[in-house]
């Protein structure tokens, strides 16, 4: 299973720090500027210093696996609580995916429809992945 999951941890690992720099383009994309201009200037402050740690956060889970993917597939309690960590984590975002964003706000809309389902796609093979790395550390698994 290490020999499968290896490869697939370092891309995830290097796909997570893409998703982080790619917030520069959805920046863009989403109009955040005005949006933020719109808003108070401790709600605008507050909302741009969470974007900035949102990206940080994507950045430091991905560079251990990108770099040192045995971390995670290495037996260890911090192995361990780092997988079922990491499956709790995207596992809350795949249900936030499913119901947060009101169905109204992208069908019927091409690249809005494609977005939600890669996104769905991507969060449900992040929970996968990292239940995989928890079941081996839990030896469940081999």
């Amino acid at each position: 299973m290490t020999e499968f999951l290896s490869p697939v941890l370092r891309l995830i690992g290097a796909c997570l720090i893409v998703q982080s720099f790619a917030h520069i383009h959805l920046h863009r994309r989403l109009k955040w500027k005005e949006e933020a201009a719109r808003m108070s200037p401790f709600n605008a402050a507050v909302f741009h210093v969470h974007i900035f740690f949102v990206c940080l956060v994507l950045v430091m889970m991905g560079l251990p696996m990108l770099v040192d993917p045995g971390l995670l597939l290495e037996k260890s309690r911090a192995g361990a609580w780092a997988s079922w960590l990491l499956c709790i984590f995207w596992a809350t975002r795949l249900w936030c995916q499913c119901v947060t964003y009101d169905p109204r706000w992208w069908q019927g809309q091409k690249f809005e429809t494609a977005m939600h389902r890669l996104f769905t796609l991507v969060w449900l093979v992040l929970t996968v992945i990292f239940g995989l790395c928890g079941a081996l550390q839990a030896g469940w698994i081999g």
